[in-house]
């Protein structure tokens, strides 16, 4: 790797940062756990069987609310990385899919640069 190409990967280094990778196992393994739960009957039953689920039209609205919440923090992280200086379509991305924890990750990001 050239000098250029290097001092190119250390500057993308040092304006994005991962959350932690247990934060996507159990934020989006809980996403996932909600969506199986609630579009399975078996799943649901199975679960229900074990620990007690609130009703299916909870279970949807509790969806609904973590994707209107997702989308929002996106907005968030899209708007603060472009005022920023930051890569705006990877910090939108991840913060979709992780939420809150990208944040944090772009707060600590923006206060080292």
């Amino acid at each position: 790797m050239g000098a250029r190409a290097y001092a190119a990967a250390m500057a993308r280094r040092s304006d994005f940062a991962r959350p932690n990778p247990l934060w996507f196992l159990l934020l989006d393994g809980g996403i996932a756990l909600l969506v199986t739960t609630y579009a399975s009957e078996p799943a649901y039953e199975a679960v229900n069987d074990v620990v007690p689920l609130p009703p299916k039209g909870t279970l949807k609205a509790l969806l609904a609310v973590t994707a209107v919440l997702h989308v929002g923090e996106a907005l968030v992280a899209r708007r603060s990385a472009k005022r920023h200086g930051l890569p705006v379509g990877r910090w939108t991305r991840q913060t979709f899919v992780v939420g809150f924890p990208s944040l944090l990750a772009m707060r600590k990001v923006r206060r080292a640069g």
